[in-house]
């Protein structure tokens, strides 16, 4: 009977970005995910990752939720979120033990604190990843229950957003009614749909080269120990060809999409269309040395920032890269050599299924897979309570479910 009720539930995911909106509504149904309806449309309204036009990206919102779902309480709906302006904080929480070894009450009551005290004014709390518990200093553990010390710590990697900026996002759904459960981090909802779990074990960064904003992700032990956005990503790349071939910003994504490499090409000329009647011929060569420098920069930004915590740049045995920038022709290369690391494009494996070679879509899979994993979401309070009253039933179930 539970498990009919359970199957009658629909879950809706989006991912809202500055190059297009994409939704899936799907179903648990024996624990296998059914994908019931998808729909994405061109964005309109955002730039750079800001709410330009609340309006128009409300309209485009509603347009694609009419295509895969409905207002029926039986749904539950989650968007990403990507915040330029992220912001990560490390939190070591602090208990005293008792003396007949860490029980479930210990557990929840330093989980509780750990929510609590990572407040921090004007950010939303939306990611609290637990790595570690520390036992009188110096007795590392992730499996506490039971053991016996006087001093319990717990260490966690908070991810952060910009409340305004989450309002702003949360009122385009809003003003078409619909009502949206939790929101979570783009590039962590990445990650979860392209690495494998022998690659999160080892140390591995996800780079999500998306058309604004890179999101970088590091996963040690099968946790997350770096998260960051950086404003850089395929629409540089696009401006750079407008600019250097003088063509528009549509023929130069065409160009980019159709032409573009980032390893040495044939030296051959290729035809870019200036407008529906001309066509410019063009040396792919010349498109490479548009191209090549600009991919370079970003993925030096990302090395150097992700390499700048040595802990993180010990820890990355392998590079995963996903999102539409990772389609470019010839970047697993460029981006071995730029890091010193194995590299390969996350995308679905399977020839049969409409995702694959499509690494553009990791994101809204990454969302389903955060939805379906009740223990990463379920201590964070829902995006629609205003204080955190909820925290403890919250707690007290994902700690039932993780410490069982």
């Amino acid at each position: 009977m539970f498990d009919f009720l359970k199957n009658r539930k629909k879950f809706i995911v989006f991912d809202v970005g500055s190059q297009k909106i994409t939704s899936i509504a799907f179903k648990i149904i024996n624990g296998r995910v059914k994908i019931i309806s998808m729909d994405y449309q061109k964005s309109t309204g955002i730039k750079k990752n800001k709410f330009d036009d609340i309006d128009k990206l409300s309209s485009i919102i509603k347009k694609v939720f009419k295509k895969v779902g409905d207002y029926s309480k039986q749904n539950l709906i989650f968007s990403n979120v990507t915040d330029p302006n992220l912001l990560t904080t490390k939190k070591i929480t602090e208990l005293q033990s008792g003396k007949l070894g860490i029980s479930k009450k210990e557990i929840r009551k330093i989980f509780k604190k750990s929510l609590i005290e990572s407040k921090v004014s004007g950010r939303r709390l939306i990611h609290s990843n637990p790595n570690n518990f520390i036992l009188d200093e110096d007795n590392i553990t992730s499996e506490p229950l039971g053991k016996i010390c006087k001093n319990l710590k717990l260490s966690s990697l908070n991810v952060l957003v910009n409340e305004d900026h989450l309002k702003k996002l949360n009122l385009c759904f809003s003003k078409k009614k619909i009502l949206i459960k939790n929101f979570f981090d783009s590039g962590i909802a990445s990650a979860l749909s392209c690495l494998k779990k022998k690659e999160k074990e080892d140390g591995v960064v996800c780079i999500d080269i998306g058309a604004e904003t890179t999101k970088v992700v590091v996963y040690l032990n099968e946790k997350i120990i770096y998260v960051d956005n950086l404003p850089v990503a395929g629409k540089n790349v696009t401006s750079d060809i407008c600019h250097g071939l003088q063509v528009s910003t549509e023929a130069a994504e065409l160009a980019k999409i159709t032409h573009g490499a980032v390893i040495s090409p044939f030296n051959e000329n290729v035809e870019i269309n200036i407008d529906s009647r001309k066509k410019k011929l063009v040396s792919r060569n010349i498109l490479f040395g548009i191209i090549k420098p600009r991919y370079d920069e970003i993925l030096e930004i990302i090395r150097d920032n992700v390499f700048d915590n040595i802990h993180t740049r010990v820890a990355i045995k392998s590079v995963v890269l996903t999102g539409g920038g990772s389609k470019i022709f010839g970047i697993k290369d460029v981006c071995k050599n730029i890091f010193n690391r194995q590299t390969r494009i996350g995308q679905s494996e399977d020839p049969q299924s409409f995702f694959y070679n499509k690494p553009e879509f990791s994101t809204i899979l990454g969302m389903i897979e955060l939805v379906r994993d009740q223990k990463i979401y379920n201590h964070i309070p829902n995006y629609s309570y205003n204080k955190f009253t909820q925290i403890a039933d919250k707690v007290d179930n994902w700690i039932e479910e993780s410490y069982a």
